[in-house]
């Protein structure tokens, strides 16, 4: 009996998966990468307070604010289109005593790439003393081996392809799953 498959958004391809129970819920992970491909989280699952994202498309900043709220992933969505607008939204943030649930950075951008506002984001945090906040670096080449050795810096911190496919469909499936996962893991993390 052939084993299913499934779209891993580190690796850009289907692939083969694990299942494995963490924190109350099932996680189906790639064989080859690890990384996380689906979660059927627990009951009382909540939307996060807020996500701050930033990427140079107009189109793809609408797309995640818009799928984020009509999802109820979140309660509140920041959109910004540089890394520097970023930087100081969430410092203004933290500055204010108020959460940041998720950080969505575009890895490419001009000026500052997301590898850069993910640094700048830790050292933030550092300044103010507070929780690392959930990274996901989002992009649409595949992640090799020295992305996911920044992403180690950066922990907690993912990735994930955009993928080949232009169709809103499948990018919002693959974040809405992304994003359910993060939040279940800082959830888990604050209780």
């Amino acid at each position: 009996m052939e084993k299913e498959h499934k779209f891993c958004m580190c690796c850009g391809e289907d692939v083969t998966y694990n299942q494995i129970v963490r924190d109350g819920n099932l996680e189906l992970t790639c064989v080859y990468c690890g990384f996380v491909l689906d979660v059927q989280m627990e009951a009382g699952h909540s939307a996060a307070s807020c996500i701050i994202t930033v990427d140079d498309s107009r189109m793809t900043r609408e797309f995640l604010e818009k799928m984020l709220i009509k999802s109820e992933l979140a309660e509140t969505v920041i959109p910004t289109e540089s890394g520097v607008e970023f930087l100081a939204a969430f410092s203004k943030r933290l500055a204010e005593k108020l959460p940041v649930d998720l950080a969505i950075l575009d890895l490419e951008m001009p000026v500052m790439d997301g590898i850069t506002v993910a640094r700048a984001l830790r050292s933030i945090e550092e300044k103010y003393q507070t929780t690392q906040t959930p990274i996901l670096l989002f992009s649409v080449k595949k992640c090799d081996d020295g992305l996911k050795q920044q992403l180690g810096l950066f922990a907690p911190a993912s990735y994930m392809n955009k993928g080949s496919s232009s169709d809103p469909v499948h990018l919002k499936k693959r974040i809405d799953k992304l994003v359910k996962y993060l939040l279940s893991k800082r959830h888990a993390a604050k209780t």
